[in-house]
């Protein structure tokens, strides 16, 4: 199981050379914020257009009830901190 993630990595990196991981998909990207720090409505909208299995959608959001739960400031520390890490692989990919 040790050898499944550099494997997998290292097929990606042969078999997808154009791929670029300074530059996040702007709808992975908005989704990610609305997990963190949107109203669990809006996040709801967003995950019902991806055509999902229905058990996943629902794991989910079962998933998003309990982040909203965490006070704000640490989601909001946790969004700067995936903003800090997406401006670091787009400097290192520039």
């Amino acid at each position: 199981m040790k050898l499944a993630l550099p494997l997998l990595l290292v097929t990606l990196a042969l078999c997808c050379p154009d791929a670029n991981a300074g530059e996040v998909c702007p709808a992975l990207n908005s989704l990610t914020y609305s997990f963190m720090l949107g109203p669990i409505e809006e996040y709801q909208r967003k995950i019902n257009k991806l055509d999902a299995p229905a058990e996943a959608i629902q794991a989910i959001m079962n998933v998003k009830t309990c982040v909203d739960e965490i006070p704000g400031t640490y989601r909001l520390a946790a969004a700067r901190f995936v903003q800090i890490v997406e401006n670091k692989c787009k400097k290192q990919s520039a």
